[in-house]
């Protein structure tokens, strides 16, 4: 498939970054899209196709994959994936999939390299002994830059899609309640959201080393924006056995957050995205009204 235009190869763009980017950059006219995935023929990557991107198959953990995926193009929005996430079948943890993603990159001549990644958070943290979920990202962030792989660094925070995607907003008691709930992070602690669905293709576009999230907020702000819209009685819970839920990386990961938190010293979303490059961020409200509303209250045109 021939264009003009600079190719951006996503991998795993038919997932929940890379179909925000996909769409960003197809969207713009100005980049031929090209979509690394394990699922050609699942909906999303059929959608895509018939929009004119470019559909590739391959595994991003295979050398093979990423060459053929790689191949010509002028930028790389790389993913890596926990082992354990339940929808992935990984045999490389996420530093090695960053290395290879890389080392493939470079072997390429791709000339940027968007790398989604987080903070190093290290082993003494609280003694948990490191939170694998953030520092293997960080690590590659340091292999990239040691190869010399031109590369921007796109942090990024909690992803507010979770609500509508897992999701983390229940019925209960019958109906007469909502519950949002999170594993670890207790309502009032303030948590950088980014609405992956809306924002982080425009801002991917823009090609902005910075920090990247919507807006800074607390899950008792969100359980009390939903009751707000839905006129639900709603409030967030913390989930008491995370571990035997979950996987204990992302405990740990939740532990951070609720303590720490992720770039507690930036506003957000940044100046340098909304001032400088244009981007126009969702906003909670906004969220609410479009995403979690619909699923619990009912339009007048479908009573």
């Amino acid at each position: 498939m021939s264009s003009n235009k600079p190719i951006i190869t996503v991998v795993t763009g038919t997932g929940a970054q890379g179909r925000a980017v996909s769409r960003a950059f197809h969207d713009s006219s100005k980049w031929h899209v090209r979509v690394l995935t394990r699922n050609p023929s699942g909906p999303v990557a059929q959608e895509f196709e018939k929009q004119g991107m470019e559909i590739v198959q391959g595994n991003f953990e295979d050398r093979d994959s990423l060459l053929k995926a790689f191949q010509g193009a002028y930028a790389v929005y790389s993913v890596t994936i926990p082992p354990w996430h339940q929808s992935y079948t990984n045999t490389l943890g996420e530093y090695e999939q960053g290395v290879l993603q890389a080392d493939v990159a470079k072997e390429s001549n791709v000339k940027l390299f968007l790398f989604s990644t987080l903070p190093y958070v290290g082993p003494e943290y609280m003694g948990l002994g490191g939170v694998e979920l953030y520092d293997a990202k960080a690590r590659t962030n340091d292999y990239v830059t040691s190869i010399g792989l031109p590369a921007v660094y796109i942090g990024t925070p909690a992803f507010i899609d979770n609500v509508h995607s897992w999701p983390l907003v229940k019925a209960v008691d019958n109906g007469a309640k909502l519950e949002s709930w999170d594993y670890v992070v207790d309502a009032e602690k303030p948590v950088v959201f980014l609405w992956v669905e809306r924002d982080l293709g425009p801002s991917a576009l823009a090609i902005v080393e910075s920090f990247l999230g919507s807006w800074r907020g607390t899950w008792g702000q969100v359980a009390r924006e939903i009751q707000k819209q839905t006129g639900i009685e709603t409030h967030h819970t913390v989930v008491p056995d995370a571990d035997q839920r979950w996987h204990k990386d992302l405990t740990n990961a939740f532990i951070y957050q609720n303590n720490h938190g992720l770039y507690p010293t930036i506003d957000f979303p940044t100046k340098v995205l909304t001032s400088d490059l244009g981007v126009e961020f969702g906003t909670l409200e906004d969220f609410v009204r479009t995403k979690i509303v619909p699923l619990f209250v009912k339009s007048p045109t479908s009573l």
